[in-house]
């Protein structure tokens, strides 16, 4: 599975600078908000758990990746490896961070949202790649490396998917083991979001977290039917 792939480089390729930017924003928000308990749907490897936790709001992460989860948990946050339509448990409200949203198409976001609909009682806060950012900014190639591995980072866009192929050699006593994967990423326009989501549109927040002259996201603030 890709993701999980992903799950191996994030750390290589993160820009921490940048994710605290995006963090702190939504710990903004949640304070803003009023918001007490949050669910982190795509919790990763657990850095906004910790942030929140610090800023004394409740928090329980969920993540596809098995890995995520586990590196989530040695941090000391509170999360689980599950999709989040098996939930049974409601939540106040919900985020998504680092473009979690852009991972589905069209079919299963509109799937997502009626599970985000049924276990949210106030809101779901997420953030979305604008189309300069797949389109311009995400395509090329990176590279990183640390003492064991070397990973590779290869994007391209079209048809409103940014594809990328991510490379990664682990080291293995004085070989190395090759690993290659593609992960998929979707453009959706806000037109879509609002259409599929079936939730009250609050406030878009434009945001630039890489010094850009356009917004590179949008975060989005969804009331659900209950507030």
């Amino acid at each position: 599975m890709g993701l999980e792939l992903y799950a191996k480089v994030e750390e290589l390729f993160l820009d921490k600078e940048a994710a605290h930017i995006l963090w702190s924003k939504f710990i903004e928000l949640i304070k803003n908000y009023q918001i007490k308990e949050v669910l982190d749907i795509g919790c990763g490897s657990g850095d906004f758990c910790l942030l929140a936790k610090e800023n004394g709001i409740n928090i329980k992460g969920i993540d596809l990746s098995k890995n995520q989860v586990k590196k989530a948990k040695s941090k000391g946050c509170d999360c689980i490896s599950e999709n989040i339509c098996n939930l049974n448990d409601k939540f106040e409200s919900a985020v998504a961070i680092f473009d979690v949203i852009n991972y589905m198409n069209e079919e299963e976001l509109k799937n997502f949202f009626e599970c985000v609909k049924k276990i949210v009682k106030k809101y779901f806060i997420f953030d979305i790649n604008t189309l300069y950012a797949m389109e311009d900014l995400a395509v090329g190639t990176l590279k990183a490396e640390s003492e064991d591995k070397f990973s590779v980072l290869y994007s391209e866009f079209e048809d409103n998917k940014l594809i990328t192929e991510i490379t990664l050699f682990e080291k293995n006593n004085d070989c190395y083991k090759k690993t290659q994967k593609n992960i998929i990423q979707y453009y959706h326009p806000l037109k879509t979001i609002e259409k599929l989501s079936g939730m009250e549109l609050k406030e878009i927040i434009p945001i630039s977290l890489y010094g850009s002259k356009e917004a590179e996201k949008l975060i989005i603030v969804l009331a659900n039917e209950m507030v």
